[in-house]
């Protein structure tokens, strides 16, 4: 969101914009997080969790397959539990899953799937598979009360769709390193004058939108100062996160976290999964192999970061679908169905969670002959995080139309 546009928001929507404190303590006393990373673009569940021991997965991909832990090679896959490893490029999320705070999920989807990109996000961004003018995020946070602009933020080009529906707009910044307005202490000075002059004198009495308008008007510099100031909070614990926008975004998220009462959503997206050529397989200089290490590594040094604070905190992925499970002619994968979507954090049940059995590969498993079956609806991943991760009562009002069985993911 442009800097321009966020003052245009603020200023068109006085009802909502009463201070941030006070806007604070009137949020929600829970104080669980929810980091929700959207893959754009459809990662290849496949070959992230990786059923080696299936003899069908090395058929289909001759040259993109990930070999089996038992090759001893660099770009073998990392053992999880005898028939699923993870991608080689995912070891510092292996540690982590050693430790008990990955849930892993590898055939997550929904029945009726289309193949495009637009229709997948919009489904899974929904909650829904029938048209929704709203987003699941957004009718939680209107079910749960209050006001719901303090609970939640998008580290994010544009308000994703999870988040549309809300009485005012949700802010989105791709990096709040950027909401400095004045580089110097002189224009800092000269932009308050102007703030103070331009709502100093008294509110007209006929609008009863006043006082909220003038009020968020003298302290809108402090707000957008106090976002930038969580921004430039250097790394706690050791933590190192790669030169990424991904990994500068958890960076933020960490801050805001530690700092900014009353949060409870975090969206963003990490893209770069439409991966129909040139995939690459298991060395780590591959197309996708380059995407994962960024992922695996930001997110280890995002959970070192918050040290005491990662107790509140669940980080969960989600993609519009996944690949075909047979490789393409370019050394590629073609749009699928179901793919591999993860938990992670100190409060999961740590672990492979199928929802029943490994549907499998050959001809007649998949789908349409091409992809992998679900044996998870996405909708019970996020009834089970919404009640109990973050507490949320009445779930079932939230996803209309799905009555399916929650998973079992959060300790």
């Amino acid at each position: 969101m442009l800097r321009r546009d966020f003052l245009k928001g603020m200023i068109s929507a006085p009802f909502a914009m009463s201070s941030w404190a006070t806007a604070v303590q009137a949020a929600t006393t829970n104080d669980k997080v929810l980091v929700l990373v959207f893959m754009r673009g459809g990662w290849d569940g496949l070959n992230i969790v990786v059923p080696h021991a299936d003899d069908t997965y090395h058929t289909l991909r001759p040259n993109i397959a990930i070999r089996p832990p038992s090759s001893g090679n660099v770009a073998s896959a990392l053992d999880l539990d005898g028939f699923f490893g993870l991608h080689p490029s995912l070891a510092a999320l292996h540690r982590m899953y050693g430790e008990g705070r990955v849930a892993l999920m590898p055939a997550v989807h929904y029945a009726g799937a289309s193949r495009s990109h637009f229709h997948g996000q919009d489904v899974i961004e929904a909650g829904s598979t029938t048209t929704q003018e709203s987003g699941w995020l957004a009718r939680y946070l209107i079910q749960e009360g209050g006001n719901p602009l303090p609970r939640v933020l998008s580290l994010t080009d544009q308000v994703p769709l999870s988040l549309l529906g809300l009485p005012t707009p949700a802010s989105a910044f791709s990096d709040l390193g950027s909401l400095d307005l004045a580089s110097s202490a002189s224009d800092r000075a000269m932009l308050a004058d102007v703030l103070t002059r331009g709502y100093g004198w008294d509110a007209p009495v006929d609008n009863p939108y006043s006082p909220s308008l003038y009020g968020m008007g003298r302290r809108l510099l402090d707000e957008l100062g106090s976002l930038h100031g969580m921004s430039q909070q250097p790394e706690q614990n050791g933590a190192v996160y790669p030169l990424s926008a991904f990994g500068r975004q958890l960076k933020q998220a960490a801050g805001l976290i530690r700092n900014r009462i009353g949060l409870n959503v975090i969206t963003l997206n990490l893209g770069g999964w439409d991966t129909h050529s040139s995939q690459g397989g298991g060395e780590p200089d591959g197309r996708m192999a380059k995407g994962l290490i960024d992922f695996s590594e930001s997110v280890s040094a995002f959970f070192t970061d918050l040290g005491s604070d990662a107790s509140r905190v669940m980080l969960l992925t989600s993609s519009e679908f996944g690949r075909t499970a047979a490789e393409n002619g370019s050394k590629g994968t073609d749009h699928g169905s179901a793919t591999v979507w993860m938990a992670i954090g100190p409060g999961v049940r740590g672990g492979i969670h199928l929802g029943g059995a490994w549907p499998g590969l050959t001809s007649t498993q998949l789908l349409d002959g091409r992809s992998l079956a679900h044996t998870m609806d996405f909708r019970s991943v996020y009834s089970h995080v919404l009640s109990r991760h973050l507490g949320a009562t009445g779930v079932t009002n939230i996803f209309p139309g799905y009555s399916g069985t929650p998973v079992d993911i959060v300790a």
